[in-house]
């Protein structure tokens, strides 16, 4: 098994929207995590907000990432872009700033096999 460097975040894997949901109902405001999107070729973000999760779609579909909409910032990788919100909320309008990671609750998450 290769080394890897350690992410900002852990990767959820493929989750259905109501699963991220499930797993961010008991997380604090300011808990995230980013999944496979189950319906659209890429990654969404779902983040923990006072008033319930909230999802955003992050294109991936050039060599940068960023979250889809009007005048987005784009990131060398998903590391950079969960680095920037830490600091930089995710709307113009919101707070999202991403504090707390969150990811599967098992002992051995399905997305070990897309790091080996």
């Amino acid at each position: 098994m290769m080394w890897l460097k350690p992410l900002p975040f852990f990767p959820a894997g493929i989750l259905t929207v109501n699963r991220a949901n499930e797993l961010l109902s008991t997380c604090v405001p300011g808990s995230f995590l980013i999944r496979v999107n189950e319906k659209v070729k890429g990654y969404t973000l779902s983040y923990q907000s006072e008033d319930g999760c909230r999802h955003f779609l992050i294109d991936a579909s050039s060599d940068s990432y960023g979250f889809l909409g009007v005048d987005q910032q784009q990131h060398a990788s998903l590391a950079e872009l969960v680095e920037y919100h830490k600091e930089e909320p995710i709307t113009s309008l919101g707070k999202e700033l991403l504090l707390y990671p969150c990811g599967q609750q098992q002992e051995l998450p399905d997305y070990l096999e897309l790091f080996e």
